[in-house]
């Protein structure tokens, strides 16, 4: 018991010392983990949808407390759980506003565990958070755009080499992006 009162009490601690912006990310993780637990309940209904529900935003609120824990991973999890059983009539308008908030998350996520929780976050750390963020656009705009050209090709266009083209043009583009993103300044 006495290990789960000091555990308790370290959680306590980290979020007494807690900067306000690290306040500001921890309150977006909350509210974009909230909401996406939320619609994946309405949107994608399934038998489990509550009990999904429930351990989403257990998952949400430990997030808030360890960024850096794997209760981020658990909340994605809950969520891809929640899409594969219940998403497939859903509209895809829906898929896109459930990504978008699971996009927020993650980014918040990871912004918030990349530094202590006292952590005040400097100019040049912004612009490098700026940076990593249209990086993360830049290629989630590209996959969509693909996405949509592909499905629009006649089924008869699309073979295996189509596949082949397309991950060494994804491979390509990634690499080159990530090149650029670590260019110092």
């Amino acid at each position: 018991m006495r290990d789960l009162a000091e555990l308790v009490a370290a959680w306590i601690y980290a979020l007494r010392i807690t900067s306000g912006q690290q306040w500001v990310l921890r309150m977006v993780v909350l509210a974009s983990g909230l909401s996406t637990a939320a619609l994946c309940a309405v949107w994608f209904p399934t038998v489990v949808s509550s009990a999904l529900f429930a351990v989403a935003v257990l998952m949400a609120f430990a997030s808030v407390v360890r960024p850096d824990s794997a209760a981020p991973l658990g909340l994605v999890a809950v969520v891809a759980l929640s899409w594969l059983s219940g998403g497939a009539g859903s509209s895809w308008w829906e898929w896109l506003a459930v990504a978008g908030l699971v996009a927020v998350f993650h980014l918040s996520v990871a912004f918030a565990a990349a530094a202590p929780s006292y952590a005040t976050i400097t100019g040049r750390a912004a612009h490098r958070m700026v940076r990593g963020l249209a990086g993360f656009v830049g290629v989630s705009v590209a996959v969509g755009a693909g996405v949509i050209v592909l499905t629009a090709l006649p089924d008869d266009a699309l073979g295996l080499w189509w596949v082949v083209a397309g991950s060494l043009a994804l491979a390509s583009a990634t690499v080159g992006l990530v090149a650029a993103l670590r260019r110092p300044g």
